[in-house]
C-alpha cells in the first residue's frame, strides 16, 4: 500500500465505524449496566480501601484484611481502579473507568494482532465479531480480570508476532505474559501451549524460536514474582484456595464437572454459537497451518484454547470462563469461515453473526439490569443510620457510605472459606441485624428489595 493511500481517510472509513460502533456500548449506561455483582463489588470494595489509604486490604467485620488470598484477581485490576476514585471520587463509575481502557486496549491489540498474520480485511471482521460480543463488552465494565488478563496476553501476542526478531520484542512479550497471570490467575494455561510450542521448535531445530520461548517464559516470571505477594501468596490459605480453584471449587461450594449432571445446558445459544465459532476457528487454523504460516503461534493458541474449554467444562457454567479462547479464535474465523463457505458466503455469515450479536447486546441479554442492590443501599442510607448492621452483600456495601454501625461480611458461602479470626462475631455483632440474600427458613425478615432481606437480631438477650 503506498504511504498516501495509508494515510487516505477513506481507507479507515470501516475502523471509523467500528470505533464508534465499539464507543456506544463501551459508555452505554456506565456505572449501572451491567449491574455490579457479588465479584466485582469484592475488588471495587478493596480498591476503595486503598483509595481512602487503608491499604491494599478487604474489610471484614471490625477487621482489616491484608492482601486477602480469596480475589484471584491481581493488582493490575485492582490499583488502577484505586487510582481512579482517587481522582474522580467513590463510586461504582469511577471504579469502572480503568475497565473501559481495558476494552479499548484490547479491542486495538486484537485488531493489530489480527492485521499481522491473516490481513486488514480479516482484522475489521475479528474486531467488529469482538465488539458486538456482550460476553466481551458486558464482563469488560464491570471490575473484573478476565478482559485485563486477555489485554495482556494479546499484548504478548502482538510482540510475539513482530517481524523483526528483537530482544526487545522477545523480553516485552514475557512480561505481558506475566501481567496476564498475575492479573487473572487462569491465564497461566498459556504455559503448557508456550511448552508445547518449545517442543516442536527444538523438533524443527528452529534454535532462535527455541531460545526465545525459553526467554519469554522466563521474562514472564519477573512481575509474577514482584506481584504476588499482594495476591496473598505470602499466607498459607492462598495454596489451599489455589487447590479449591483449580480442582472445581469443591464439592461443598461449587459442583465439580458441572455440565456430566447438567448437559442439556449446553444446548444454550452462547455456548451453541462458541461450538459454531470453534469449528470456523479451526478451519481458520487449519488453512494457516497449510499455508506454513504462524506454525508456532498456531501451537501456541491451538492448546491455550483446548486447555481453555476444557477448563471450562470443570467450572458452573460461566462464559466468562470461554472468554479468552473465544477472543483468540477470532482472527482465525474469517479465513475459517472463506475455507467453507467462500467468499461471498463468508461476508453474509460473519455479518450475519456480528448483526446477532450487536441485537443480542443491544437488548441486554445476558446480563444483569437489575435495581435491586442500589434500593437496598438507599434503603440503608435512609432509616439504618443509626443501627448496628453486618452487611452480606457486597453490591450493597460498596454503594455505603463509612458508617461504624454498618460491617461488612462476605456472603455464607465465601465466609466459610476465610480464616476463623476474621469472621467470629463478637458479643455485639450477634446482636446486630444482618443484610443478606434471602434463604430458606429465613424467619422474621423483611424483604427490602429483590432478593435481599433484613434480618433482626435472633437472640432474646439482644431485644
Amino acid at each position: 500500500m503506498e504511504r498516501a493511500e495509508i494515510f487516505s481517510l477513506r481507507n479507515w472509513i470501516p475502523e471509523g465505524i467500528l470505533v464508534v460502533f465499539g464507543l456506544f456500548f463501551f459508555v452505554r449506561e456506565f456505572g449501572t449496566f451491567p449491574a455490579a455483582w457479588t465479584d466485582d463489588s469484592l475488588f471495587m470494595i478493596v480498591a476503595r480501601e486503598i483509595a481512602q489509604g487503608n491499604g491494599y486490604a478487604l474489610p471484614i467485620l471490625e477487621h482489616s484484611w491484608k492482601y486477602p488470598y480469596i480475589l484471584a484477581v491481581g493488582p493490575t485490576v485492582i490499583l488502577p481502579s484505586a487510582i481512579s476514585m482517587m481522582i474522580f471520587g467513590e463510586s461504582i463509575a469511577s471504579a469502572r473507568l480503568p475497565m473501559m481502557l481495558y476494552l479499548m486496549g484490547t479491542s486495538v491489540s486484537l485488531y493489530v494482532f489480527s492485521y499481522r498474520i491473516a490481513g486488514k480485511q480479516q482484522a475489521r471482521f475479528a474486531t467488529a465479531l469482538l465488539l458486538s460480543l456482550s460476553a466481551f463488552v458486558n464482563t469488560g465494565k464491570t471490575v473484573m480480570g478476565e478482559v485485563p488478563g486477555i489485554f495482556f496476553l494479546l499484548l504478548a501476542l502482538v510482540f510475539f508476532t513482530k517481524p523483526e526478531r528483537k530482544l526487545w520484542n522477545t523480553v516485552i512479550c514475557g512480561f505481558a505474559i506475566g501481567l496476564s497471570v498475575i492479573t487473572k490467575i487462569s491465564s497461566a494455561l498459556i504455559y503448557p501451549a508456550l511448552g508445547c510450542a518449545f517442543l516442536y521448535a527444538l523438533h524443527k531445530r528452529y534454535r532462535m524460536y527455541g531460545n526465545a520461548i525459553l526467554i519469554i517464559g522466563a521474562c514472564s516470571l519477573i512481575p509474577i514474582v514482584l506481584l504476588s505477594p499482594l495476591l496473598g501468596v505470602l499466607d498459607p490459605g492462598f495454596f489451599v484456595e489455589l487447590n479449591l480453584y483449580t480442582t472445581g471449587m469443591g464439592q461443598n461450594i461449587l459442583p465439580k464437572y458441572f455440565f456430566l449432571s447438567n448437559p442439556e445446558i449446553l444446548l444454550r445459544i452462547p455456548f451453541v454459537a462458541y461450538a459454531a465459532l470453534l469449528s470456523l476457528g479451526i478451519a481458520g487454523m487449519t488453512t494457516h497451518w497449510k499455508k506454513d504460516r504462524n506454525i508456532l503461534l498456531i501451537i501456541i493458541i491451538g492448546i491455550f484454547v483446548l486447555e481453555s474449554t476444557l477448563y471450562f467444562l470443570s467450572r458452573s457454567g460461566w462464559y466468562r470462563h470461554l472468554l479468552a479462547a473465544h477472543i483468540l479464535l477470532l482472527p482465525y474465523v474469517p479465513d475459517g469461515s472463506r475455507s467453507i463457505f467462500g467468499k461471498r458466503g463468508s461476508i453474509v455469515l460473519l455479518s450475519a453473526i456480528i448483526a446477532a450479536q450487536g441485537w443480542w447486546q443491544l437488548t441486554y441479554k445476558g446480563s444483569s439490569r437489575s435495581t435491586a442492590a442500589a434500593e437496598t443501599a438507599q434503603y440503608v442510607e435512609e432509616h439504618l443510620q443509626d443501627t448496628d448492621v453486618i452487611i452480606q452483600i457486597a453490591p450493597v456495601y460498596v454503594r455505603l457510605e463509612k458508617n461504624p454501625r454498618w460491617l461488612f461480611l462476605t456472603n455464607p458461602i465465601l465466609t466459610s472459606r476465610l480464616p476463623k479470626e476474621l469472621v467470629t462475631f463478637t458479643e455485639r455483632q450477634r446482636c446486630s441485624a444482618l443484610l443478606r440474600g434471602w434463604e430458606e427458613g429465613d424467619e422474621n425478615k423483611r424483604t427490602i428489595a429483590g432478593k435481599y432481606v433484613l434480618i433482626p437480631p435472633q437472640r432474646d438477650e439482644c431485644q
